[in-house]
């Protein structure tokens, strides 16, 4: 695995210095007050922000650039807009594993107490005889249990609006200078492009068609039929030309071959480098007879640069 640095530009550094200086006086400010733990969804939104930045500042609007906080315990129970701002951030980022297994969270579950869950992995944990928050210690107990609702089935659609921006990011600049690199060794290179946010994937569509890429989609946002039918038009062999597949890491699970293509891209490292590993094994699968070209790009001086370090 190949790691390209990324220097954000001015505009972008600016952001991203004055948003961390932000969150690290936030940070401390709950770990004096010994409410880290209370106040897990304003933590969850400031990794979340922290990193759409490093990929595009236009994932993070002006609305979502200041971060607040309470002494108290965050309790769902009696704030619907609490629990609001939990889904927002699910919808928003593909950012998170539970706490538990360490691994993206299947069948999300928010608690009471404002943390996310495995729903298989917390109702394990609330089996013993006292069952306590893994995270915060609290008292739990399964009618403390919410469902996170999916994402809108026109989600894809509301993002698009949200996603024509004129003007590209640093990192989104280096991915296609790396991609017209390779188109120019092979003509039909055909590419991986893995994100953990759904904005960025639709955001990288128009200047990878303006460049002369032929463009795919696998977001979880998809039913499963257009999933599948878009598997099968990557790994179609009279689709030539430079194919780039835009893919989420959630929707590219277990099961799904991609060894169509020769060339992968992870636009930001995950926390759990297991996941990152199942990336690869779609495209290193049997019946792969290309060598494989695996590139994860990393913002530099950013929080993209400690999650590598804790990868290690």
């Amino acid at each position: 695995v190949e790691t390209c640095y990324v220097e954000l530009s001015p505009e972008e550094r600016q952001l991203y210095d004055h948003m961390e200086g932000e969150a690290k006086g936030v940070v401390q400010n709950l770990i004096n007050s010994g409410s880290l733990m209370r106040n897990y969804s304003t933590v969850l939104s400031i990794i979340l922000r922290l990193r759409q930045i490093c990929d595009d500042i236009s994932l993070c609007p002006p609305e979502l650039r200041s971060f607040t906080t309470s002494t108290s315990i965050e309790d769902v129970t009696g704030r619907p807009e609490l629990l609001q701002k939990l889904v927002a951030v699910l919808q928003d980022g593909e950012d998170f594993d539970c706490p538990i297994c360490i691994s993206p969270p299947k069948d999300i579950i928010i608690t009471r107490c404002a943390h996310i869950f495995c729903r298989a992995c917390i109702l394990q944990a609330l089996q013993r005889s006292k069952p306590l928050c893994p995270l915060c210690r609290g008292s739990l107990t399964q009618s403390d249990l919410y469902n996170a609702p999916p994402p809108p089935p026109d989600a894809s659609n509301t993002d698009e609006e949200d996603t024509k921006s004129s003007t590209k990011s640093s990192k989104v600049s280096a991915l296609l200078s790396l991609l017209m690199a390779s188109r120019q060794e092979n003509p039909n290179t055909k590419s991986v492009v893995f994100s953990q946010f759904r904005k960025m994937l639709l955001l990288l569509e128009i200047p990878l068609k303006a460049a002369g890429f032929t463009i795919l989609r696998l977001d979880g946002a998809m039913t499963v039929s257009k999933r599948t039918q878009v598997i099968k038009d990557f790994g179609n062999s009279e689709l030539t030309g430079p194919v780039v597949l835009l893919a989420s890491l959630k929707a590219s699970g277990a099961g799904i071959n991609l060894t169509a293509a020769s060339r992968v891209y992870l636009l930001e490292p995950w926390w759990n480098p297991a996941v990152e590993e199942q990336a690869m094994d779609r495209i290193h699968r049997i019946g792969q007879t290309q060598e494989v070209k695996m590139i994860r790009m990393i913002a530099r001086n950013s929080i993209e640069e400690r999650v590598l370090e804790l990868q290690r």
